[in-house]
């Protein structure tokens, strides 16, 4: 992939709130100007992810939110919101572009085509045979992952979770009146593992559902089969039927396996699950609201759809349906830069930043760092107090305010979120660079 030279300020800061790397004097990143998106995406046979593509000043909330918090322009790198910053692949633009030459936005007459789509996705990638008829189209995977605890548990009984658990899901259970139940993780040989004693005692009478996340975000578990089935099996035992939120499925590392709920090999097991996913991460498709739900289990499933409502554009289904077809190689591409990513973030750490914990993903785009260190030199949680805020939020702020760099706090991330930040390696290498760079100077001069 061609190295880039030269920051390109005129194209990059064309207006107005864009600040994304307009403080990073002296950077070496090439950015790509609105009138050239798209030129030399594709050459040679090999997608060039390098680029770094203009998305400030376009109402993205990775690089937009966080600029207003801070308007005197501290702010410069967003890395923090689970979007990519990659240009998605050509196939997506070139469908969307194609139906926009039919100038009228009815109702569509069938999602046949798409759902046959996903099947094919599944079945070739990932060797799950699902009938496309029981694929169920969602708005995107917070409508079907609600849908489901309005289906499975009732106000006021409990959802089990492994934490530090996305921040999503504890919106999820107050938005259905129901209660989080963090069994926390413990870490070992530098891995999370499921603290199984605890987990047991969360499945309680008052338990209906448990939501497993695979891989797991924050913490990159990518949970094998063993794994799965003794979660499965515990939840059957206990009458507590599993949401699988899979929206990472396809963000694994080398020396790893995706194993889908569905495909486990105790048919009791799988038919006591629902399974949600989508395109937007891998595709950083979030804004075409679309995503999709499954279940060995008809009566199950049919229970779902009561609580559901499928309100899904036109113009997301052509986006998912086209990347599904056509964006394999894409994602190929895509999925081995970011491994290289992370192996870049793990040697930077351990050579540049010896006081940052790291721990090593086995999936997603994301990785969580150990931050509790610097946070006791800075004063974090005395300064939280007087502000009425948690030390991570307080850190949050710190590090923008002093290294430029935005990062995902720890604590919504439930139990075993104090201390730690989430870093989005989903961009061009550049700009991860500098914004590593950034951090170091800052964590180190404390």
């Amino acid at each position: 992939m061609p190295q880039n030279t030269g920051l390109n300020r005129r194209n990059f800061i064309k207006g107005a709130g864009l600040t994304a790397l307009a403080g990073a004097a002296g950077s070496s990143t090439a950015v790509i100007a609105d009138d050239d998106m798209g030129k030399g995406l594709f050459s040679n046979g090999s997608y060039d992810f390098d680029d770094v593509y203009n998305h400030s000043g376009h109402n993205c909330s990775r690089w937009d939110t966080p600029a207003r918090k801070y308007p005197n322009g501290e702010f410069k790198f967003g890395m923090g919101v689970a979007t990519t910053d990659f240009e998605v692949a050509p196939c997506i633009t070139e469908a969307l572009a194609e139906r926009c030459k039919h100038h009228a936005w009815g109702y569509m007459s069938s999602k046949e085509s798409l759902q046959e789509a996903i099947a094919n996705w599944n079945g070739e990638r990932y060797n799950l045979e699902i009938d496309p008829s029981t694929i169920q189209l969602s708005a995107g995977v917070y409508p079907a992952v609600i849908a489901a605890l309005r289906t499975f548990s009732r106000p006021g009984s409990k959802v089990a979770l492994l934490s530090p658990a996305y921040p999503g899901f504890y919106f999820h259970c107050t938005h259905t009146y129901a209660i989080a139940n963090d069994s926390e993780m413990i870490q070992k040989d530098g891995r999370y593992e499921i603290d199984w004693e605890d987990l047991e005692s969360k499945m309680t009478h008052d338990t209906q559902a448990m939501i497993v996340c695979n891989p797991h975000n924050p913490t990159g578990n990518v949970w094998t089969e063993d794994e799965l089935l003794r979660i499965g099996e515990m939840c059957l035992e206990n009458g507590v039927v599993v949401i699988s939120d899979e929206i990472h499925s396809d963000f694994v590392r080398p020396g790893h396996e995706f194993v889908p709920f569905a495909r486990l090999p105790n048919k009791a097991v799988v038919d006591n699950s629902i399974s949600i996913n989508s395109g937007s991460k891998t595709f950083n498709m979030a804004g075409m609201k679309n995503g999709w739900f499954h279940s060995t289990n008809p009566k199950l499933l049919e229970r779902v759809n009561q609580n559901h409502f499928s309100s899904v554009s036109t113009l997301g289904c052509v986006a998912n349906e086209a990347a599904y077809r056509e964006g394999a190689e894409w994602v190929d591409q895509m999925i081995a830069y970011v491994d290289d990513n992370h192996k870049f973030l793990r040697d930077y750490v351990a050579k540049n930043m010896p006081t940052v914990g790291y721990n090593d993903s086995e999936g997603t785009y994301l990785t969580w760092l150990d931050f509790s260190k610097t946070m006791n030199s800075v004063g974090a949680a005395e300064m939280a107090a007087e502000r009425s805020m948690t030390p991570e939020d307080y850190f949050q702020d710190w590090l923008v305010m002093n290294s430029g760099v935005y990062l995902n706090a720890g604590s919504p991330y439930g139990k075993g979120g104090s201390g730690n930040m989430r870093f989005n390696l989903g961009s061009s290498r550049v700009v991860v660079k500098e914004a590593l760079d950034h951090l170091a100077k800052a964590v180190n001069n404390v």
